[in-house]
């Protein structure tokens, strides 16, 4: 069977597919999306592979993929990706939910050593000796016929995943590893596919040195964003730039006519939107905002610091880990504050970190 003979793109050649999905208990997975011009992703193929079929289905073609996502969703089916979140992110936006149990190739790896954001590719290469091609990464997945080689540089995406998973399985059976990759994997389930606007509050420049009233007004301003880029499903940056966000809450305006003070500040933009831009302020000082926006920390001495991350370093030298594997600098200083958050709060990294403290 050729590539092209692996399209799905009627409801026959699914209703084949979804057949051969319930016999599998594990099923390889990749995704073909576009995204450049939308907030959500728009997905253009789903890339499967079981132990006996390899097919592609095109999410654009006239068919209802309803089926096929009952049978990926079926209780005890567990996904194969690697590198799986922004996949994640395109079939929930149409599946609604996510998979019970997830094995993420890339999670694998670099719990043995690897790169952690090691790509398809070297992986293969370095594990099974495969050479895969690189030729279409720009593709537009959403044309329509999909140009020549394209369908088989999708498929090579889990063509191999069945091989490549055998042997990280081994490696990791052998250091006694495959519970963190159960852990890790679990925990990349559990993450929110869309980044919480808290988050992207505190990737904001220079917002932390702001007062705390206009902390909170971007924090509702970057709400706000969230939220209009959604309802408009176009990217947050077509709305507005965290450099722009920013200057409006310095601003603080209290009138849409404010707004005509800030030069960068497009006219067209502060008609569109400027109601609920003073709204979203007017509104930002509540207690929930300002305890997310407090950036007062217990002070660590440096050296205090050092020990710790010296002693982090040296633990994943051992592990033969990365030190990024094994814990960030914010999770350290949550360790040192006696405030563990996130991957360190439990499992195997606590372990390896408690007795540093």
């Amino acid at each position: 069977m050729t590539d092209s003979d692996r399209l799905v793109d009627d409801a026959q050649s699914l209703a084949d597919l979804v057949d051969a999905i319930s016999e599998a208990p594990l099923v390889a997975l990749d995704t073909e999306f576009v995204r450049e011009q939308t907030y959500y992703p728009r997905l253009c193929l789903i890339q499967v592979a079981t132990p006996d079929r390899l097919a592609c289905v095109d999410c654009l073609a006239d068919m209802d993929l309803k089926p096929l996502f009952s049978a990926l969703l079926a209780p005890g089916r567990t996904w194969l990706l690697h590198s799986a979140r922004q996949d994640l992110e395109a079939m929930q936006r149409l599946m609604f939910r996510l998979p019970s149990r997830l094995i993420d190739t890339q999670i694998a790896a670099a719990l043995l050593g690897k790169t952690p954001q090691i790509g398809l590719q070297d992986l293969v290469g370095e594990e099974l000796n495969v050479r895969l091609e690189k030729g279409f990464t720009r593709t537009n997945w959403a044309a329509r016929p999909l140009p020549g080689g394209a369908l088989q540089y999708a498929l090579d995406d889990v063509r191999h995943l069945f091989a490549l998973w055998g042997a990280l399985r081994k490696k990791l059976n052998d250091l006694g590893r495959l519970d963190w990759l159960e852990e890790d994997c679990r925990t990349a389930l559990e993450t929110p596919v869309l980044t919480p606007p808290a988050a992207l509050w505190s990737r904001l420049r220079g917002v932390r040195a702001l007062n705390a009233r206009t902390r909170c007004a971007a924090l509702a301003l970057v709400e706000w964003r969230e939220s209009c880029a959604q309802r408009l499903n176009r990217p947050r940056r077509w709305l507005c730039s965290d450099q722009l966000l920013v200057r409006i809450a310095k601003t603080m305006p209290r009138h849409p006519g404010d707004l005509s003070g800030i030069p960068e500040l497009p006219k067209r933009f502060a008609r569109r939107f400027g109601d609920e831009i003073v709204s979203a302020i007017a509104a930002s000082k509540t207690a929930r905002n300002l305890r997310l926006v407090d950036v007062r920390r217990a002070p660590i001495q440096e050296s205090q610091f050092r020990r710790l991350r010296d002693g982090a370093q040296l633990r994943a030298r051992k592990l033969n880990v990365d030190p990024q594997v094994l814990a960030t600098r914010q999770e350290l200083l949550d360790l040192l504050r006696e405030k563990p958050s996130g991957r360190i709060a439990g499992g195997w990294r606590w372990d390896q970190l408690k007795g540093l403290v």
